[in-house]
């Protein structure tokens, strides 16, 4: 009986010796858990300056819509549709950034300067009604216009894993036409089509998600597009103009952040978890 007695007292003694050792296994590993999460990655550790160059390289497209409407004069009459189709063309940003040391709300602020192309067609058909009978027209336009863009952007950080996060800004583009070339596939009585204004000022809105590529290195790829127009004031309305017809201008890029280091701050013993690609 004693020698039961003495397994029993053994056995649960042995139980209870495994459950501490798992408790403090779990303990220590939910610490060390804890402590290799990075913190967010804007603000931007002391180690790094608040400032850096950044290169966006980008796709740009647009979504057209149709419009109908009625041209007259004095003895005839012409009804026509326009059809916008976007074409897909390219761009290029170069620009700084400057981060702020306690953000709330607006984490980085960056200004840059663009060049992108923009390209489309406008199926136009249409029907002339006079005295002399009907006719009617159909004609295939292209349109291929090039665009130095300077912007100014407040973005929001937002955290969503170790090294990604939502990156939300709003800022102005200004729009400057460098170069137009418009081609009419054929006539038709209408050539006095409506166009996109030499000079913009558009609000735009830039939605992404940004990851943490390297220790010096962050990836935001991101979509773009216009809200509204600010000047000219005659029309708010975001949407290009080619050919009579509207285009939603969509830009796709990619933005690379480059840190830099900060040389009075970057041997400072700073933990930040581990690095990607280590």
């Amino acid at each position: 009986m004693g020698q039961q007695r003495s397994g029993r007292r053994n056995f649960k003694h042995g139980q209870k010796m495994r459950k501490t050792a798992i408790t403090l296994f779990l303990s220590a590993f939910a610490f060390i858990s804890n402590a290799q999460l990075s913190k967010d990655i804007f603000p931007l550790n002391r180690e790094f300056k608040k400032g850096g160059l950044y290169i966006a390289p980008q796709a740009t497209v647009s979504i057209g819509n149709k419009e109908e409407n009625t041209y007259q004069n004095q003895d005839s009459t012409y009804n026509y549709e326009v059809t916008g189709r976007g074409k897909w063309g390219y761009g290029l940003e170069i620009g700084w950034f400057h981060s702020f040391k306690k953000a709330r709300l607006i984490h980085f602020l960056d200004a840059g300067i663009a060049y992108r192309v923009f390209k489309g067609a406008a199926e136009h058909s249409g029907e002339l009604t006079s005295l002399s009978g009907q006719q009617l027209f159909e004609s295939e336009n292209e349109f291929s216009n090039q665009y130095l863009v300077a912007s100014l952007r407040a973005t929001n950080a937002t955290q969503l894993g170790k090294w990604t996060f939502l990156s939300i800004s709003l800022g102005l583009n200004y729009n400057y036409l460098l170069a137009d070339d418009y081609e009419r596939g054929s006539d038709y009585p209408k050539n006095d089509d409506t166009f996109l204004d030499d000079q913009s000022l558009q609000l735009h809105l830039q939605v992404g998600i940004g990851m943490r590529l390297s220790r010096q290195l962050v990836g935001i790829p991101y979509v773009e597009t216009p809200l509204l127009t600010a000047l000219p004031t005659d029309d708010l309305n975001p949407a290009f103009s080619f050919f009579s017809a509207r285009y939603q201008p969509i830009i796709i890029g990619i933005k690379f952040l480059f840190l830099r280091e900060d040389p009075m701050n970057c041997n400072a013993p700073v933990f930040d978890g581990p690095q990607p690609g280590m």
